[in-house]
């Protein structure tokens, strides 16, 4: 029963620390952020929904549209009622003729000259983790002075996993997830209020897992369980698996010189799976549950939100998986794993096919969740597609597992000895 009892504990502490800071946030009035507010309209309207981070295509695509709707939920909410506020996230909607259904820099825009309309779109179904932040840094910076700020975090946690993941396997196991990073655009979740939240969750979950993936699995669960329930308050179902994936493939990595037969890794995969479901999916609903209890919302809402994500319309399941794995650099891609197949021909590793199966498993996740969320997969493949860097890591590490390195290198130096009698 202890064991149980903890996990409730550590629920309970932190669900009740989100929603005191979330109300906590709305405390803020209004006029505290308005100067830095109006001051990061002229750059938003000039840039659009969708403004391209260096190169044309969707791969490159930033998110301007959810940042907009963001900061309309932060100038949106009521001081006055700041619970409320907070557990509805309601924001200002508005639709005159002259403005397009779907511009959200447009609808924020006309929600800071006309302060006085009330919100009329609830989106209580997010915890909006990252508004509550942002509406204290909105205190001392602009909305692009934020992006660089994100920008900043989100380098440093890389450089600090880089170099925490290198000591722990040195560079060829750690290059995979290197490049994974960089053939998903790593770079332009930098530059985003609505997609930095899990790629520092993720970030921060592997370095955790470099410092304490070997330490016991009770440890292990827990971190997990609480990653899902951060990630549930941070995350708008941008690409949330990545704080899964990230810490499992560092923990597998970490593995490798623990000879672990396959059914002992894949019941380690599954409880971690499992608990960090359970807390996504906990922290998930008990936000269903607070809307209801402080807003006019009703168990209606929560069924319909989810039969929403997972339903299909005039596309298949398929059709989901299929647009957001056409938009990786697939050439690029298939070299990498065409030099890594080569190698392992030349010399294989038996012992490795324990870990290959493991990193096989682990790789499939997206498309499990691309499968289940379709709808959303679907509509927006533009960014989910990023969640594939767990499947490239695991693709590339697969091979790195089945190749024999040291005996790699003796066939190496041999050649080289060789080549230099002959010369």
């Amino acid at each position: 029963m202890k064991a149980p009892l903890k996990y409730l504990k550590v629920f309970a502490i932190l669900i009740v620390s989100l929603f005191t800071f979330s109300v906590l946030s709305s405390l803020i009035p209004y006029k505290c952020i308005q100067k830095n507010i109006e001051k990061s309209l002229p750059e938003l309207l000039e840039d659009g929904n969708y403004p391209k981070a260096i190169l044309e295509g969707h791969a490159y695509r930033q998110d301007n549209l959810t940042d907009a709707l963001i900061l309309n939920v932060i100038i949106s909410s009521d001081s006055q009622n700041p619970v409320r506020s907070a557990m509805n996230n309601s924001y200002s909607f508005q639709n005159p003729d002259d403005l397009n259904k779907w511009h959200a820099v447009l609808h924020l825009d006309h929600k800071v000259k006309n302060m006085e309309l009330p919100p009329n779109t609830p989106y209580g179904r997010y915890w909006f983790g990252s508004a509550a932040v942002c509406k204290i840094l909105l205190l001392v910076m602009t909305y692009q002075q934020i992006k660089w700020f994100l920008h900043i975090v989100s380098t440093l946690l890389l450089l600090i996993f880089a170099v925490k993941i290198v000591n722990k396997a040195g560079w060829i196991k750690s290059l995979p997830i290197f490049l994974a990073l960089l053939f998903a655009n790593f770079f332009v979740t930098q530059f985003s209020i609505q997609f930095f939240p899990v790629m520092a969750i993720a970030l921060i979950g592997g370095i955790w897992m470099c410092e304490n993936g070997l330490k016991s699995q009770k440890k292990i669960t827990m971190f997990l369980f609480i990653i899902g329930i951060l990630t549930a308050y941070f995350d708008l179902l941008t690409t949330p698996l990545l704080t899964l994936g990230f810490p499992l493939i560092v923990y597998l990595i970490l593995q490798a010189e623990e000879k672990k037969s396959i059914w002992q890794l894949f019941k380690s995969i599954f409880i971690l799976c499992l608990f960090w479901l359970i807390g996504f999916a906990s922290a998930w609903s008990i936000k269903w549950l607070l809307v209801i209890i402080f807003s006019d919302a009703t168990t209606l809402y929560a069924i319909q939100a989810i039969k929403w994500r997972i339903s299909t319309g005039d596309y298949t399941r398929w059709d989901a998986m299929d647009a957001n794995f056409n938009l990786l650099p697939l050439v690029w891609f298939n070299l990498v794993l065409t030099f890594l197949l080569l190698l392992t021909f030349f010399s294989f590793n038996k012992k490795g096919i324990p870990l290959a199966i493991a990193f096989l498993t682990v790789g499939l996740l997206p498309y499990l969740w691309y499968f289940v969320l379709a709808d959303h997969s679907y509509l927006h493949w533009w960014f989910t597609y990023r969640v594939q860097i767990i499947s490239m890591s695991c693709a590339m590490l697969l091979f790195v597992s089945l190749i024999d390195w040291e005996r790699l290198k003796l066939k190496y130096k041999a050649f080289a000895k060789a080549k230099r009698k002959d010369n």
